[in-house]
């Protein structure tokens, strides 16, 4: 499954020609609800965290889909994702058939997670709340809108109105534990600060280093430290 950035483009319903082209309203039944909630353990081929869905069950009516890792899951993506401790991640969503073979996953991830501040070095706890977003799609289809959308771009690379292709659907299932996880790790803050934590005065000297990372910045005050 592919990490994508958080939507900010023009939905993928805008897209013509594609296969990832969804028509603005679902074709489910209005209000018609299914509700799941799967928060048993179920072994990852390609990763810690696995949940995966017949996307059948959302053909005639929205399927509402309540997840939680269990300890040891959050122990192996906190691994996974470089960070000292996740304490909890759940997560709820809504699969919805949006016609022509496109499911739609929309939801929120939430999380706490420990990280580590780039000005203390010392390990903080943090919520996360990570909107989800996403389209999936045949493995054929996708293939034709990712071709479609690398001409597009190849023919206007500025070009800021290109939908992404859809992920695939594999076996006729979307797992939404690795939606989960991969919408974490959008989630969280490359360079992590401690509530209260700033930089010391002595940073003015470092000059452009401390624009352009704070770690080389911290590493040169460090250097000059130990010269002294």
């Amino acid at each position: 499954m592919k990490i994508r950035r958080p939507k900010s483009a023009p939905s993928r319903s805008s897209a013509k020609g594609s296969a990832a082209k969804a028509p603005a309203t679902p074709r489910h039944r209005g209000g018609d609800r299914a509700e799941v909630h799967v928060s048993g353990a179920i072994p990852a081929p390609d990763g810690p965290f696995s949940r995966p869905i017949e996307v059948s069950q959302a053909e005639d009516k929205a399927l509402r889909v309540k997840l939680s890792a269990t300890q040891d899951e959050c122990e192996a993506l906190a691994k996974q994702d470089n960070l000292p401790a996740i304490s909890n991640l759940t997560a709820q969503f809504e699969v919805t058939t949006a016609g022509r073979g496109i499911f739609l996953v929309t939801g929120e991830v939430r999380a706490r997670v420990t990280q580590i501040c780039v000005v203390s070095l010392d390990p903080f706890e943090t919520d996360i709340v990570q909107a989800v977003e996403l389209s999936f799609a045949s493995p054929q289809d996708v293939e034709r809108a990712e071709a479609a959308y690398a001409k597009r771009h190849e023919e206007d690379p500025d070009a800021e109105d290109i939908p992404e292709p859809p992920d695939p659907i594999i076996n006729g299932r979307i797992d939404l534990g690795a939606v989960a996880a991969e919408q974490l790790v959008l989630g969280l803050d490359p360079y992590p600060r401690k509530p209260g934590a700033e930089f010391p005065v002595e940073l003015s000297q470092v000059g452009e280093i401390a624009e352009v990372s704070p770690f080389a910045a911290l590493a040169k005050l460090r250097k000059d430290a130990t010269e002294d």
